[in-house]
């Protein structure tokens, strides 16, 4: 009897029916428990045999097809008991998952072929491209510890002998968690290592451009850190020594870095210039690539004073973030939303966005996110009325941006505070000139000419309330020429 022949015979039996003709001839079960019942009829070894044959057969029939049909043929070598080759397909699986942007997808693919590889198995480098799909795929959903840690073991564990290449990407998405969790290469030894174990690498690659990643991640902690003009020196230079060096994706994130750094500045044709190249890199990357390149424009809105434009494009950011599962860049855009709403006085607008950018903020340990989230919620909470959480939320902001280096978050922060304290029912001009004083003094060391314009403008609504109009008019005319030389849209 032919196999069609028996397939006709079950056919017309009534268990198998036919699901698909092109393009090729394709069979299913009636029935969920008709196919569980033929399944479990077998012998235990019979199933493992035909598993392995499963699996050999797709591998034979569709060469061109490997990474398509890879999740299928691992799931058939899984059953049949070869663990080893199961890895293999797992880890093309993910890899594929991620070009198709099925990040959630990817991680459990990874996740899984870890688990099934033993701790001796002497393919470092399939241990290393697992960790890497999983810190790629997962920073933007799941945290950065986990993956943090994964790639740290997978460079403990290979040693010497894992490809150079792949060592060194790892040791880039290495330096790139620690630098989101708010470490710095001179607080953090791990940080400096990756960083310098990435330039090692690439010059014994004979790469010229070895130095250029670590410059760039020197430059984020420096942004980061309000050192605006320095980082965004060193953030060009190395963007434009790694430009066509490296893969897509990295470049792209760093580009949208430099793109809030140049905002922050008031550079607004430099920070248009690198989210272009932001942009031009994210094509070429993924969907997170490319909704974090839109979360570094409304940085950008923001700053240049477009708060309706900026709070719209936010919260389609946040939306999108949610629905894709990136809860880094859900981070970002719920704070810079919150930010928006705050501006446009609306306090129960923003609490919703900060309390959620906080709350993922505590999942990812974005710390710079989690400063702003944290300091802009006194603001709200105490224009709602709650002045002892208030209290609690700023001064929190406050210590973590002490103990993270992070003047560009004080400055906020002190500035949000001393705007709340002039919107009281009984005004603290005395407070809130003290905020004033320190957060223009941090702008303008900062050089952040569009936070300092309007914080001078604050500071002269002050400054004429307690009486001290010269000063007042000083504090008013740097405020219009600021924003003036610079072009911010909110100053009439």
């Amino acid at each position: 009897m032919t196999t069609k022949t028996e397939l006709g015979t079950l056919e017309a039996s009534g268990l198998i029916q036919v699901a698909a003709v092109q393009p090729e001839l394709e069979y299913l079960f009636r029935h969920a428990l008709v196919q569980d019942a033929a399944y479990n009829s077998l012998l235990k070894q019979d199933r493992r045999s035909l598993h392995e044959l499963a699996a050999e057969t797709l591998l034979s029939l569709y060469p061109d097809r490997r990474r398509e049909l890879a999740a299928v043929i691992a799931m058939h070598f899984e059953q049949a008991g070869d663990a080893a080759r199961a890895v293999e397909h797992l880890i093309v699986a993910g890899e594929h998952a991620l070009e198709r942007f099925a990040q959630r997808e990817a991680v459990s693919f990874f996740a899984r072929a870890v688990d099934l590889l033993p701790a001796d198995d002497p393919r470092v480098d399939l241990r290393m491209r697992a960790a890497i799909g999983t810190a790629r795929a997962g920073w933007t959903f799941s945290g950065l510890s986990g993956a943090k840690e994964q790639l740290e073991r997978a460079i403990a564990v290979a040693g010497d002998r894992a490809d150079r290449r792949l060592l060194a990407e790892a040791y880039f998405w290495v330096a790139f968690l620690r630098r989101m969790s708010g470490e710095s290469p001179d607080s953090s030894p791990q940080l400096k290592h990756a960083l310098d174990q990435i330039e090692a690498i690439g010059e014994q690659l004979g790469d010229p451009s070895a130095h250029a990643i670590p410059k760039a991640f020197m430059g984020a902690g420096v942004m980061f850190n309000g050192e605006l003009r320095k980082g965004a020196q060193m953030l060009s230079e190395a963007l434009d020594e790694l430009e066509g060096r490296t893969d897509p994706l990295s470049t792209a994130i760093l580009s949208g870095f430099l793109t809030i750094t140049y905002a922050r500045l008031g550079e607004f044709a430099l920070a248009e210039r690198a989210l272009s190249r932001a942009m031009r890199f994210a094509d070429q990357g993924d969907e997170i690539a490319r909704l974090d390149s839109r979360i570094a424009r409304v940085s950008i809105l923001l700053e240049r004073g477009d708060i309706h434009e900026g709070s719209v494009l936010a919260s389609q950011c946040a939306e999108t973030s949610e629905a894709l599962g990136a809860t880094s860049c859900s981070v970002a855009a719920n704070v810079f939303l919150g930010q928006s709403r705050l501006i446009q006085e609306d306090a129960l607008g923003a609490r919703g966005p900060l309390e959620r950018g906080l709350e993922l903020s505590l999942v990812t340990y974005m710390a710079p996110m989690r400063t702003l989230a944290q300091g802009m919620l006194g603001s709200v909470k105490a224009r709602l009325g709650d002045l002892p959480a208030a209290d609690a939320g700023w001064s929190e902001a406050l210590a973590d941006a002490d103990t993270a280096g992070d003047r560009f978050g004080e400055a906020v922060t002190l500035w949000g505070r001393a705007r709340t304290h002039l919107r009281q029912q009984s005004p603290d001009s005395a407070a809130a000139l003290t905020d004033l004083d320190r957060a223009v003094a941090l702008f303008e060391v900062m050089e952040a000419r569009p936070s300092l314009a309007r914080a001078l403008r604050d500071r002269a609504l002050v400054l004429r309330t307690v009486g001290r109009g010269g000063e007042a008019g000083e504090a008013e005319r740097r405020s219009r020429e600021i924003a003036a030389e610079i072009g911010l849209k909110d100053f009439s």
